[in-house]
């Protein structure tokens, strides 16, 4: 009955909830006036018990139908540890955060204390971001690798969303102080998994790390508010380059559920908002790329902008629109580090070329980094790589 009423409020429309009020209390009224009624009032009332008890077992057969084995250890641990630490990787995107604010929704429906890590380069998220800061229901919510490391014990849990490497998670220092790590991702293996995470679950066929989430979400009857459902989407929206790419029937359907939870497309789509400096960016390496072969394109992003590797990002998904173009691959220089950031649109698996060099991710979306190695360098290796992997398909 608890889990028919549940859903029943969960998901019907005001209109719905008023309907089915009226007609209890016109039920209630009537039995009073006329006694006949109650036994009407109780056949019914009879009829009611045996459809709740029909609705909870399809419901109940429902439940953690999504990845069961998945969706049971969250919620086995969360219930299990005192406090819960959510973590995304480095520089978080909105695909990182998403996750992390809907596994929130879960520990707060759990009655469970929980926090999310943020890093200090929040450059790509700080729109979303601010928007959960000035909500006064996120008070505390929000803590840095710092604050979090002080604190994470043996009754921490901490889950890790959106990558599965080793050295691109926020803290490993919290990974290894806690409990139990669990590890939530969509990307290929990459061959450097963290270490000392209980369970990693790598789901490749989502299409984002915020589709696997609303798909534990949705599993658990557990609805996140309108800000988590808008973070959700945009996680959802961008690794899918707005539906363009990876967007099934289940994509479309978990972005109708998060709109149902109370999430705006709209203001999702305008957190994409850019600046005119990263935009200029963006455009000169637009500018600036060359074709190096059967579809491949190549192109270097301008590192005088501090967020350079957000423009790298972006040119690579603009470059998708040339036409000829399959697969295009961006490098920058970013604090030391040189970053490339590859996107194809199916045919290409860049996937595969970026493994060839560290790097992972998907076969439409696929990034990876070099330490200690100048643009030239990572040029060369990276064309080696394309051309070790057009000679394997070809």
């Amino acid at each position: 009955m608890k889990c028919t009423l549940k859903y029943l409020f969960g998901e019907l429309k005001p209109a719905g909830r008023i309907f089915i009020l009226l007609m209890a209390l016109f039920v209630i009224v009537s039995s009073l006036f006329m006694p006949s009624i109650i036994i009407f009032a109780l056949i019914s009332a009879l009829f009611a018990v045996v459809a709740s008890l029909l609705i909870t077992h399809v419901l109940s057969s429902r439940k953690y139908s999504i990845e069961p084995e998945m969706t049971k250890e969250v919620i086995k641990s969360i219930k299990h540890f005192k406090y819960v630490y959510l973590m995304g990787h480095k520089r978080a995107d909105f695909d990182s955060f998403g996750a992390c604010a809907g596994i929130y929704a879960i520990c707060r429906a759990l009655g469970k204390e929980s926090h999310i890590i943020m890093g200090t380069d929040i450059f790509a998220v700080k729109d979303i971001y601010d928007k959960f800061a000035i909500n006064k229901e996120y008070d505390g919510v929000f803590v840095t690798s710092a604050e979090a490391e002080k604190k994470i014990d043996s009754q921490c849990l901490v889950i890790l969303c959106d990558t599965h490497a080793s050295r691109l998670v926020e803290s490993s220092v919290a990974i290894e102080k806690a409990g139990k790590t669990i590890v939530l991702d969509h990307h290929k293996e990459s061959g450097q998994p963290v270490e000392g995470a209980e369970k990693i679950f790598i789901k490749t066929y989502f299409s984002s790390c915020c589709e696997l989430v609303a798909a534990i979400l949705s599993s658990c009857l557990v609805k996140p508010s309108s800000l988590e459902a808008e973070a959700l989407l945009a996680g959802m929206m961008v690794d899918t380059r707005n539906f363009g790419i990876n967007s099934g029937e289940h994509v479309f359907s978990t972005a109708a559920y998060l709109c149902r939870c109370g999430a705006d497309s709209v203001a999702a789509r305008m957190l994409f908002k850019s600046t005119m400096a990263l935009e200029r960016a963006k455009a000169n390496a637009v500018e600036s790329s060359k074709m190096y072969k059967k579809g491949v394109i190549f192109s270097v992003c301008d590192s005088s902008h501090k967020n350079v590797y957000l423009a790298c990002a972006r040119a690579a998904d603009e470059l998708l629109d040339i036409k000829g173009v399959e697969a295009s691959i961006v490098m920058c220089r970013y604090s030391g580090t040189v970053y490339v950031s590859a996107r194809s649109n199916g045919r290409i698996d860049v996937e595969s070329i970026l493994k060839r060099v560290g790097g992972g991710g998907h076969i439409t979306m696929a990034g990876a980094q070099f330490e200690n190695k100048d643009i030239q360098t990572v040029d060369t290796l990276l064309k080696k790589a394309v051309d070790e992997y057009l000679t394997e398909v070809n």
